[in-house]
């Protein structure tokens, strides 16, 4: 069991490395380098997902989107980080502060409970955890062409790849939403955990971006009022969505320095 614990957060740590490599390599124009770290770097988060879900299965990781969104966000942005500098810069940033947000106030303790075994529960997860990414990438796409040089042309294919961002970030939200009640009815003979803070942030959530797909109805003008919705609600996503799976600050073990 520690050489599994010990596998998954190197493979993590290696992850956040490349990723702080490919911002320092950005910074400095070296465009490929900066592509290859920070591949790289995916391929390690995308071997940590892996091995917590291989030593886990048929229980689920939850709690531990944290570990998962900074791959998601990387391979979903993959393409404008490839052709686009300044939302190169911007989201090599953005993940290397969320891998490293997760590596260092880890919340990997939780109760198996037996009813994490359905297949609901990983749909629940997974699903929960591209729609944070998608909405994530919506915000810095949003930054990246709010900040854009004063006297560039403002293109309308920033509002089309917010807008498709967040349609998908929406559905798969809802398929999360909709398989979480389900699941949380067949485990637990309710569908809604009413109380349960977390059940009325993603609520939140899910309301809001609805109300973004809706903006066109109003003549929401100008576009780039759109743009600051969408980096609003990127804000929201990762303070009421992603913080709160994130636990104490832990120095990973390999910073520890015993003294015999």
């Amino acid at each position: 069991m520690g050489m599994t614990t010990t596998s998954i957060q190197y493979s993590f740590l290696a992850a956040c490395i490349c990723y702080a490599c490919a911002f320092g390599f950005n910074i400095l124009r070296h465009e490929r380098m900066t592509m290859i770290i920070f591949s790289l770097g995916l391929l390690f988060n995308l071997l940590s997902i892996c091995l917590r879900y291989w030593f886990s299965f048929p229980m689920l990781p939850l709690y531990q989107g944290t570990y998962f969104i900074p791959f998601f966000l990387g391979g979903i942005i993959f393409k404008e980080i490839l052709e686009n500098f300044d939302q190169r810069t911007i989201f090599i940033l953005f993940i290397s502060i969320l891998a490293f947000a997760a590596l260092l106030f880890p919340n990997d303790f939780y109760l198996p409970f037996i009813q994490f075994k359905t297949p609901l529960a990983h749909v629940f997860f997974i699903f929960g955890v591209i729609a944070k990414a998608c909405f994530l990438s919506a915000g810095g796409l949003a930054l990246g062409y709010m900040i854009k040089k004063q006297g560039e042309p403002f293109s309308n294919h920033a509002n089309q790849s917010i807008r498709r961002m967040i349609i998908w970030g929406f559905a798969c939200l809802s398929v999360s939403i909709f398989s979480g009640a389900i699941w949380s009815y067949l485990g637990w003979g309710t569908p809604v955990v009413w109380d349960d803070p977390i059940i009325t942030t993603t609520m939140g959530t899910w309301l809001y971006y609805g109300l973004f797909l809706h903006l066109h109805l109003f003549k929401f003008k100008p576009a780039k009022n759109k743009l600051l919705f969408a980096l609003i609600g990127s804000v929201w996503v990762f303070w009421f969505n992603c913080v709160p799976d994130m636990g104490k600050f832990v120095l990973p073990s390999i910073f520890r320095f015993t003294t015999g």
